[in-house]
């Protein structure tokens, strides 16, 4: 009798190794210190006004990567326009470029790592598709989900501070995966999104739980927030409405904040830190 629980207790011991090891292999545990991998692409802007905001909102954006999000500087890459007042340091935003890399990023992850996308600048919709406009060809929202699911970290962010934003939402969402968009599917002018959540990412008047951290649903919640107190300043017809998605339906949410009440989109965003703690 104690021959045979000593034989079963190996072969559940060898199963077990041999489960733990085809694991590993194929990266299904999360790494115990996973990389941040981070995108900022900024495509085609309509005047040198809008370039120049936009241009702001990368210097700060990338500023923030490196010294508040303990991202390594080899694992962040920043494409461009031709015409951009960043161009040191970055990369021409074409489709190409940005295909190359994407791929890269692809091939260096590993499952525990988390990618973060930004795109900031135009776009438009032709036939129900959303393409955001790039130095030469653009690329469709339908190639920028493709590209995406082919990097398998295991928590992703993905910013598109666009016209039409919210067409490309239920494209690109995945389990793990917050989307963010500057306007809904239906609003097709400029946007200023960026002017308001970079800022936001280090105003101390964000953390509105007062915990020390700030997170991403209280960035986008300030951000949005002062979207809207721009139009009403200015009196003018809102023309961007921020939204967010995190539960995975594909269904973006306007007041994300309310996700306790409405049983919607927000509470990963709420555990989702992008400053190193």
């Amino acid at each position: 009798m104690r021959k045979i629980i000593i034989i079963i207790l190996l072969a559940i011991v060898s199963e077990f190794s041999s489960a733990e090891a085809l694991d590993v292999e194929q990266n299904k545990e999360p790494t115990e210190n996973g990389k941040t991998y981070v995108l900022i692409i900024s495509g085609i802007s309509k005047n040198s006004k809008e370039r120049l905001a936009k241009d702001h909102a990368v210097m700060g954006l990338r500023r923030f990567i490196l010294d508040n999000a303990g991202v390594e500087s080899d694992w962040l890459s920043v494409l461009v326009d031709r015409e951009s007042s960043v161009r040191k340091d970055s990369i021409i935003s074409t489709a190409g470029n940005l295909k190359e890399q994407m791929d890269r990023i692809a091939a260096a992850v590993n499952y525990g790592d988390r990618f973060i996308f930004y795109y900031m600048g135009q776009a438009n919709i032709v036939s129900d598709t959303l393409r955001l406009n790039l130095p030469g060809p653009d690329i469709t929202h339908k190639q920028l989900a493709g590209w995406i699911n082919g990097i398998k970290a295991s928590s992703m962010l993905i910013v598109l501070d666009c016209p039409g934003a919210g067409l490309a939402v239920k494209a690109v969402t995945g389990q793990d995966r917050i989307i963010i968009g500057a306007c809904t599917a239906d609003q097709h002018y400029s946007t200023q999104f960026s002017e308001y959540f970079v800022p936001a990412l280090v105003d101390e008047r964000s953390d509105t739980d007062e915990d020390g951290k700030i997170s991403l649903l209280e960035v986008f919640t300030s951000a949005s927030r002062s979207v809207d107190d721009f139009y009403r300043r200015q009196s003018l017809l809102t023309t961007e409405t921020p939204v967010l998605e995190d539960n995975a339906d594909g269904v973006p949410s306007r007041q994300p904040w309310r996700y306790e009440q409405n049983k919607t989109d927000g509470l990963a965003a709420s555990r989702f830190f992008l400053s190193g703690e």
